[in-house]
């Protein structure tokens, strides 16, 4: 598992003066390789030879091989990203063309005059259009809200180019190895230039080490593979300098496991919702975690933020001296929720979910991952009578008894029904799927317009469900007559709700 300090760097005038030509060339270098690269990709260059083409062309630019590797690499990360970025796009596009033609198709047959037909028609189009202009187009670097900001005038040509051109480091020959920027004993940093005299090929940085970090600081020093990069950021009307140093740790061992039960954990994009139950799988207790408005926030202050919360669910664990259990969710989304929602839901499960894992095995917390499918629903259905609680915390407690081996079978009354029902509500998932008849029981509540399942409104949904069931069996169930008159109306109280908690209809 790999961990990195931050430390601040303090150079002199002269010193800062080195650093903005190191930060120049570097980033220039780097531009013009992707540049390379990018010219590259339609050709039928294997990667080494690519790679090679790209370097010659780069040592005779900058001389400085270790440089010219970590530019190598990051140039083909850029590339591998916008790669799958484009995959992914194309993807999703062509998915909205096929569920758009099957709305279409669906309105068609019922009425060719809908008026929803040339609304949907122009989505259609659009979509299309989308696709086809779609292009594997170079990026920006330093962001494109940056250039517009420069583009608009907002900032000036010194501080957009101090802002893109933002970080330089030196992977080496080998992955790790530090080759041009060395940690020394003092507490400071060897820096490596690319002047050919040898009186000025180094120049020595020093930085602070705060009493948090002397613990880091001298296991890097004992290290011989890690990985050093030189930030500088524009704070305060100031340029700072940082260094980030990544090394590889070894994972704690793990002291709290399943033994004594476990946390499920409900992951949303505005909160986190967190069950704890015993071995016997029996609910304990219950706690919700809840965030601001995370697409407001920066990339550095939103990844603060979610780290802070995080600590949080791990202490919560370490309290409970359980190991906890999470979703094991795909982030391959096939349709759209709106772009504000979708924002949300990537900046918070793309960085959360692998800083939580990382969070536990660093303190020793055992983390166990389970199929998310109808845990909301079976929550919501079998245990929302009975516990009066949230979907989510219920998903959570789900979730938490699925990693210990127990099976979540359909209560009797909601097998009854479903017998009533017979083969009127068909779902999409196969017949020899284990969430089958959860699937036909949610589509058949869902058809009938029955959404809620709180312990207060337990009355008006089982007088819901007695005309649901009249319609479709054409005949009137005799355990929703307990207690109501001919007209329908509840004379005795007392024996009505004594039936529904006996047969636990809801």
């Amino acid at each position: 598992m790999k961990q990195t300090i931050k430390f601040r760097l303090h150079p002199t005038a002269s010193q800062e003066q080195k650093l903005h030509e190191i930060f120049t060339i570097y980033n220039k270098i780097k531009r013009i390789g992707y540049n390379h690269y990018f010219k590259l990709k339609h050709t039928n260059f294997t990667k080494n030879e690519k790679r090679l083409f790209v370097q010659h062309h780069l040592m005779e630019l900058c001389h400085n091989n270790p440089y010219v590797n970590s530019i190598l690499i990051n140039c083909e990360t850029k590339l591998a990203q916008q790669h799958t970025w484009f995959e992914k796009r194309e993807k999703y596009l062509k998915h909205q063309i096929i569920t758009i033609s099957k709305k279409i198709k669906q309105v068609k047959e019922k009425n060719k005059k809908d008026r929803r037909l040339k609304g949907l028609y122009s989505h259609l189009s659009s979509v299309q259009n989308n696709l086809f202009a779609l292009r594997f187009k170079p990026i920006v670097f330093g962001t494109k809200k940056l250039l517009r900001e420069r583009i608009l005038g907002k900032i000036s040509r010194d501080e957009y180019r101090i802002r893109r051109d933002s970080s330089f480091c030196c992977v080496g020959k080998k992955q790790g190895v530090n080759l041009n920027l060395k940690i020394l004993p003092n507490m400071t940093l060897k820096v490596h230039t690319f002047s050919k005299e040898k009186t000025k090929k180094w120049f020595l940085i020093p930085f602070t080490v705060n009493y948090k970090q002397e613990q880091w600081f001298e296991e890097i020093l004992d290290l011989e593979l890690y990985q050093v990069e030189v930030v500088r950021r524009l704070i305060r009307g100031g340029i700072r300098y940082f260094i980030h140093v990544s090394y590889e740790i070894p994972e704690e061992e793990l002291k709290y496991g399943f033994e004594n039960g476990t946390v499920g954990l409900d992951m949303n994009y505005n909160f986190v919702s967190l069950c704890n139950i015993n071995k016997a799988g029996s609910f304990k207790s219950f706690h919700e975690i809840k965030f601001r408005n995370l697409h407001s926030y920066r990339k550095n202050k939103r990844n603060d933020y979610i780290s802070y919360k995080m600590d949080k669910v791990v202490n919560y664990c370490i309290n409970k001296q359980v190991g906890i259990v999470i979703e094991d969710l795909s982030f391959e989304q096939d349709f759209s929720y709106g772009r504000k929602r979708n924002r949300k839901l990537n900046n918070f499960k793309t960085s959360a979910l692998s800083l939580l894992e990382r969070k536990c095995l660093k303190r020793g917390v055992a983390v166990r991952k389970v199929h998310p499918a109808y845990t909301s629903l079976i929550g919501k259905y079998k245990y929302s009578y009975s516990r009066n609680l949230s979907t989510h915390i219920l998903a959570s407690y789900v979730i938490a008894r699925k990693s210990l081996g127990f099976k979540e079978l359909i209560p009797p009354i909601y097998k009854w029904l479903l017998a009533q029902v017979g083969d009127a509500i068909k779902p999409r998932l196969k017949p020899s799927s284990p969430y089958y008849n959860w699937a036909k029981l949610h589509d058949f509540f869902k058809h009938c317009g029955i959404t809620s399942f709180k312990t207060s409104e337990v009355m008006k949904k089982t007088l819901q469900m007695k005309y649901v069931l009249n319609s479709v069996t054409s005949e009137q169930p005799d355990n929703l007559r307990a207690g109501l008159s001919s007209m329908g109306k509840v004379d005795d109280w007392h024996k009505f709700w004594n039936c529904i908690e006996i047969t636990n209809i809801l």
